[in-house]
């Protein structure tokens, strides 16, 4: 994860934005910037449909068959002081609300839709975005 944390790292710095960023990360991806939220700045955090845990990735395996963690990665323990919204389908969100610790803290903004692909989810993340002035 280190890794993956440096080249966003990276990334960031050469889009030479004057305020630290706003992070998306999709699925497993929430795994990469949670580890980059855990030690660097941020405006804001948007996970769509992250795992529950990173326990639940310890199992799953990528396309060639390698496991999608190498190791056992420690569960993130940094306090949401900087907004952060979670964005899952029904389905998802039920089982993430039992037991995602950021989708059960009060301060984190949860978005239930239909569609991760559609306009519903892209207009939440606008107005979510709108409100917070960003």
């Amino acid at each position: 994860m280190k890794w993956f944390e440096d080249e966003l790292r990276s990334a960031v710095r050469l889009c030479m934005i004057p305020f630290p960023p706003v992070i998306f990360a999709r699925s497993a991806g929430s795994l990469i910037a949670q580890t980059y939220i855990s030690s660097n700045p941020a405006s804001g955090l948007v996970l769509i449909s992250p795992p529950v845990n990173n326990t639940e990735l310890e199992n799953l395996r990528g396309r060639d068959g390698p496991p999608l963690l190498a190791t056992k990665l420690t569960e993130f323990d940094f306090e949401p002081y900087f907004p952060i919204a979670v964005i899952a389908n029904p389905e998802r969100m039920r089982i993430l609300g039992k037991a995602n610790r950021l989708v059960q803290e009060p301060e984190v903004d949860k978005f239930t839709v239909d569609d991760l692909e559609g306009q519903q989810a892209f207009k939440e993340v606008q107005n979510w975005l709108d409100k917070l002035g960003i």
